[in-house]
């Protein structure tokens, strides 16, 4: 780039479109509620897990005896069985999230924390199911762990991927900014 080119770009004072304005607003918004957003999310996420411990035998404390619903998938096999019951464990987190927060602080929360809030927490739950912490069961083998992982991985980034596209879509499609 030449002198003359740089002084034009300078000089040159395009405004950006009135979208990515109010995304631009809306996003430094949200960055001073940060702290109080972050800790929502995770307290959700907690109050899922809760959730589907509850209802999840693998962990001894299902309400219903037996399999229950994942009898379903466990029939289908192991691999079944722990894609079912990832997906189901870290998702119940985000689905609460989805009833107790905004669009506008999900969306948020996917645009900047995306891995950490994420995914932090699934790596924290399969380093426990990987340890095999007091389970001991004869189903629980690597490909049983990693297909858990793996499952509960993809469904909430899918989910979350959703709820943000949609808000954005949604935000888009407003013209009040």
């Amino acid at each position: 780039m030449n002198r003359k080119e740089l002084l034009d770009f300078i000089i040159h004072r395009e405004t950006p479109p009135a979208v990515l304005k109010a995304a631009t607003h809306k996003d430094i918004l949200l960055s001073f509620r940060a702290r109080s957003i972050i800790l929502k999310f995770l307290l959700f996420q907690i109050i899922g897990a809760l959730f589907s411990l509850s209802v999840c035998p693998q962990f001894g404390l299902g309400l219903v005896q037996g399999h229950g619903l994942a009898h379903i998938f466990r029939l289908m096999g192991d691999a079944a069985c722990a894609a079912f019951c990832g997906s189901l464990f870290l998702s119940s987190g985000v689905v609460v999230a989805f009833l107790g927060m905004k669009g506008e602080e999900l969306w948020w929360v996917w645009r900047r924390f995306k891995y950490s809030l994420i995914f932090l927490p699934a790596l924290l739950w399969s380093a426990l199911m990987l340890l095999n912490v007091g389970l001991g069961l004869p189903a629980e083998t690597m490909k049983f762990h990693f297909t858990w992982i793996a499952a509960a991985i993809m469904a909430q980034a899918l989910l979350m991927q959703i709820r943000s596209f949609a808000y954005f879509s949604g935000f888009l499609q407003n013209k009040s900014y």
